[in-house]
């Protein structure tokens, strides 16, 4: 059975999360994330409001990452969410993205993943043995002042990378790839993590960038847009290089996203590549699809980004038309 959810970015005014979660929630979605990137709005308060304004949705990021948060701190961010959510908490890790302005250095994202979900499960479980990893440390005396309501709470990982595959797969409770749609990308990194985890029923789930709304065109011009941003970007290698798409076509939206015209790159992704990686159109569009991703057996589908050129109504047309016509 597949499980629904909706991923959220810090791109909406803060005051406006409220009314999101209750209507994400009015729907049959099993979850809502945020994702958490610096140069949005920060992931932990919105999740707070997020927490606050719902009974049922489980809630967390969707993913953060090691590199401008300390272990512990996530560790304790997270508790925090699972108390005020009555233990409807979720971790999504990764290893970050955008960070180049700050010149830092994503390094051995393997083990600063893998090591931030084992010192997150120590602290949570209250474990009073040290830790000693290759980048994190913690004492004895590494505890938190106040107990956490569960000694664990799921964790995820968003990659697709083949190293952080293999090697989340191991440890993990799920793997999330982003940016899927076409589901032959889906499809191999499912068996892939399956083969890493020595489990045909390892679940698998993916991270759906979508752009819905009534007029058509304009959901697919800010699908377009959507793309531009990732497509030339070296974390979605593995993806462009499966579909064998054009390079000249990469470098023509790299050109024009190197001086900030984000509409002007968009203009440049052909509707192949679009309907590769974006659900985007009305919710007949979005339905066909998902019925041919659906077929690959995701564990999780979680709409992410944007959702369209009006969030609400997409909100509305993918829980009121979508996911009705396949469940």
């Amino acid at each position: 059975m597949t499980h629904f959810g909706v991923q959220l970015h810090g791109t909406f005014p803060m005051g406006s999360y409220p009314e999101l979660a209750r209507t994400v929630e009015s729907y049959p979605f099993d979850e809502l994330t945020v994702h958490d990137v610096v140069w949005w709005r920060p992931v932990w308060p919105i999740l707070t409001l997020i927490a606050e304004h719902t009974e049922r949705v489980l809630v967390g990021p969707d993913v953060t990452h090691p590199y401008l948060r300390h272990p512990a701190d996530t560790a304790a961010c997270v508790a925090a969410i699972d108390e005020l959510s009555d233990g409807r908490a979720i971790l999504g890790l990764g290893a970050g993205s955008m960070l180049e302005p700050l010149r830092v250095a994503a390094e051995k994202p393997l083990v600063a993943v893998r090591e931030t979900a084992e010192l997150t499960r120590r602290l949570l479980a209250r474990e009073r043995t040290p830790y000693a990893g290759a980048m994190f440390h913690a004492e004895e005396q590494a505890q938190f002042f106040w107990e956490p309501p569960r000694p664990q709470v799921p964790i995820f990982v968003g990659a697709y990378a083949p190293r952080m595959v293999a090697a989340a797969s191991t440890w993990a409770d799920e793997l999330r790839p982003p940016g899927i749609w076409r589901p032959g990308f889906f499809r191999d990194v499912q068996r892939r993590a399956r083969e890493a985890a020595g489990r045909d029923d390892f679940p698998v789930g993916c991270d759906v960038w979508v752009s819905v709304g009534d007029d058509r065109d304009e959901a697919r011009a800010l699908g377009r847009r959507i793309l531009a941003q990732f497509l030339p970007l070296r974390v979605f290698e593995p993806q462009v290089v499966f579909y064998g798409i054009d390079e000249a076509e990469v470098a023509r939206v790299r050109e024009a996203m190197s001086t900030g015209n984000v509409t002007a790159a968009g203009e440049r992704i052909s509707d192949a590549t679009l309907d590769t990686f974006v659900a985007s159109g009305d919710a007949a569009d979005v339905v066909e699809g998902l019925e041919e991703l659906l077929a690959a057996g995701p564990s999780t589908v979680t709409f992410s980004g944007r959702l369209g050129p009006d969030p609400r109504r997409a909100l509305e047309l993918l829980g009121r038309d979508v996911l009705p016509a396949v469940l």
